[in-house]
């Protein structure tokens, strides 16, 4: 049985570097990258991980920094290649791109693709954000195929222009998310893309249960916790009595805020508004008065509002008459 591959369990190689480390034909120097990797950089454990002894480590070391692919010297720590989300991508000139769509047929391809895609000619600034994609974060052809075509259909419902195409900054800015998230494979890519079709029939929905009134595509920061809710399995109703608890703690809608009740309430198991008015009510003294001190992160229901509301007004009235 196929091993499950989470993306955190996944390692980014650029395309550069597979280059360098097959035309070489050396097969320690392979072993080690992907063993320094995996340790971050840290020499000692990636040789330990290979039960490598003697000078085989210093040695192949070597070989590896003069690939440019590990800190020349010895004695210290080979550089971890950065993640893509933690270091800017590389300025590549014009002169490599040129020399990529001379040498790389797949990436020529990709270049004719995208142009069909977009319905225009890639300037030379496009050409370098696809390279990006290609080279520095190692996407498949078909994943950038299929995340430009989805990044199209989002804008232009975000946009309300049918005939909007969207500008390569905004797909690369797309590219590294899905790299973040592993999505480096057609078929990681098509579950990514179920899921999003799930939050596009939910969308206006929850929405709408946290009070906006004119139609519109959530902005990216809202489908975030959307998506979040969705996947969850938390229907409308149950959004709609926490966005109730929100307003009425913090006096307007608040999405990290609330996204917390939401959390707690399926910690506790409650999963339909019946569960969280009965599940959430104050403990009582004698004599039905409400607890001083409520539980921490207590949500006040309806309900036990209108009960402190009448416990109150009956105080009141019994002190007027000096009971």
């Amino acid at each position: 049985m196929a091993a499950l591959l989470l993306p955190n369990e996944i390692l980014s190689m650029s395309a550069q570097a597979a280059r360098r480390l097959v035309e070489s034909g050396d097969g320690d120097c392979a072993l080690l990258y992907l063993a320094l990797l995996e340790c971050g950089g840290d020499e000692t454990r990636a040789g330990a991980s290979l039960r490598w002894e003697g000078d085989r480590l210093a040695r192949t070391l070597e070989r590896l920094a003069a690939l440019g692919l590990a800190r020349s010297g010895g004695g210290g720590p080979a550089p971890s290649p950065p993640r893509p989300e933690d270091a800017p991508p590389p300025e590549y000139a014009r002169g490599e791109v040129a020399a990529a769509l001379e040498r790389e047929k797949d990436f020529k391809d990709l270049y004719h693709e995208m142009e069909r895609e977009l319905g225009r000619v890639l300037t030379d600034s496009d050409l370098k954000c696809l390279y990006t994609l290609y080279d520095y974060l190692a996407l498949p052809a078909d994943v950038i195929l299929t995340m430009t075509h989805y990044v199209g259909n989002q804008e232009r419902r975000q946009r309300g222009s049918p005939g909007y195409m969207p500008r390569m900054p905004r797909i690369q800015r797309e590219g590294f998310k899905w790299k973040r998230l592993g999505l480096d494979t057609p078929e990681r890519a098509e579950q990514y893309l179920q899921s999003q079709e799930r939050v596009d029939r939910r969308e206006w929905a929850v929405l709408s249960a946290v009070g906006v009134t004119e139609r519109r595509p959530a902005v990216e920061r809202e489908r975030e916790f959307i998506a979040r809710w969705v996947e969850a399995g938390d229907s409308d109703e149950l959004i709609r009595l926490a966005y109730e608890r929100t307003v009425y703690q913090k006096g307007a809608m608040n999405w990290p805020y609330m996204n917390k009740i939401l959390e707690r309430w399926r910690q506790a198991g409650w999963r339909t508004p019946e569960q969280v008015k009965a599940g959430d009510r104050p403990p009582k003294r004698q004599g039905g008065r409400p607890a001083a001190q409520p539980p921490a992160g207590y949500q006040p229901s309806d309900e036990s509002i209108d009960e402190n509301t009448e416990w109150l007004k009956q105080f009141l009235e019994s002190q007027k008459k000096g009971d």
